[in-house]
């Protein structure tokens, strides 16, 4: 978590104004829950992969 805390606040520092700290912090959180979720399909994914109709 300590990494996470530092490029956030490597990140922040870039933002000039409280509107771009929001978009910065928005564009963040959207990356991590889509990291997130490729992280959880894959613990959950069957030992034969997923049939093209995602089951």
């Amino acid at each position: 978590m300590g990494a996470v805390k530092t490029a956030a606040a490597r990140i922040f520092d870039l933002a000039e104004t409280e509107e771009e700290v929001c978009r910065l912090e928005k564009a963040i959180n959207h990356e991590i829950m889509y990291l997130a979720a490729i992280a959880q399909s894959e613990l959950v994914k069957p030992a034969d992969g997923w049939d093209q109709f995602g089951r």
